[in-house]
């Protein structure tokens, strides 16, 4: 790849992580008011909360969840996941002993 080609594929990757970040940026109006999962509430100008909080937006649904529920998500799926990081498919069939 020569010098022209890799600037650009800067040019153009750069652009499309700038519009993406562009998109989040904008939907941050659309971010809920508190907890998606226990309901409490969410101060956007608290520096603490927006460090700590998480947001999973996915299309045009935007979920927030405090820490307290993503410890509670996180301890579920490690006591369901097992201890092979959680790999198992739900409805997969045991192998028979022959």
């Amino acid at each position: 790849m020569n010098r022209k080609q890799r600037r650009a594929l800067e040019k153009q990757t750069s652009g499309k992580i700038a519009q993406n970040f562009s998109d989040k940026i904008s939907q941050f109006h659309m971010l809920p008011e508190q907890c998606t999962t226990c309901l409490e509430p969410f101060d956007k100008k608290n520096r603490e909360m927006l460090a700590t909080w998480n947001v999973v937006a996915r299309q045009d649904v935007i979920r927030l969840f405090c820490p307290e529920c993503v410890k509670k998500a996180e301890d579920i799926v490690k006591e369901y996941g097992g201890k092979d990081g959680g790999t198992e498919t739900f409805g997969s069939v045991p192998e028979e002993d022959s």
